[in-house]
């Protein structure tokens, strides 16, 4: 046997002792098919609501009945809920720029006086990583905001 042979040779038993076993092994899931969310501020009926993933804030509306009090202009109706969310349906405020924190764009966060293009941009991607905001003190966790502005702004702010 010459060294090609005894290479090739060596080549195929290795091949057929180390073939890969497949070993049939399910992961679990970690989607979840429910989420809770609290609903607070002008609703007949506060408290914990269920409903599917990936539900809106439109969604949320079709099961929960509203004040006559309750002021939707600054509520965006497309932001997807995740799980443990509390959402705060506010007051009317007549007379008086109230901007959502939780569902307001750049463009009506730069309504705020004292908030330029950077910190509106600042809240956004903070909501964006951390989900909505619990209450208006939470403002202290952006950049560019500390206890001075928050106060200056707090009076045209909702959750």
């Amino acid at each position: 046997m010459n060294n090609v042979t005894r290479c090739l040779f060596l080549f195929i038993l290795f091949c057929v002792i180390c073939q890969p076993k497949i070993i049939d092994y399910e992961l679990p899931s970690f989607e979840t098919e429910e989420i809770t969310v609290e609903v607070k501020g002008e609703v007949s009926e506060p408290g914990i609501i269920e409903l599917p993933a990936y539900s809106t804030v439109s969604d949320l509306l079709e099961v929960i009945e509203l004040t006559d009090e309750a002021d939707m202009d600054n509520v965006n109706l497309t932001t997807v809920l995740k799980n443990h969310d509390v959402i705060v349906i506010p007051a009317e405020r007549e007379g008086v720029l109230s901007v959502s924190i939780n569902t307001a764009g750049l463009d009506e966060l730069v309504l705020i006086p004292g908030i330029g293009k950077t910190t509106a941009q600042n809240i956004i991607d903070y909501r964006d990583s951390n989900g909505l905001f619990q209450s208006v003190d939470d403002l202290l966790r952006v950049k560019g905001i500390g206890v001075k502005t928050l106060e200056k702004i707090r009076e045209y702010i909702t959750l």
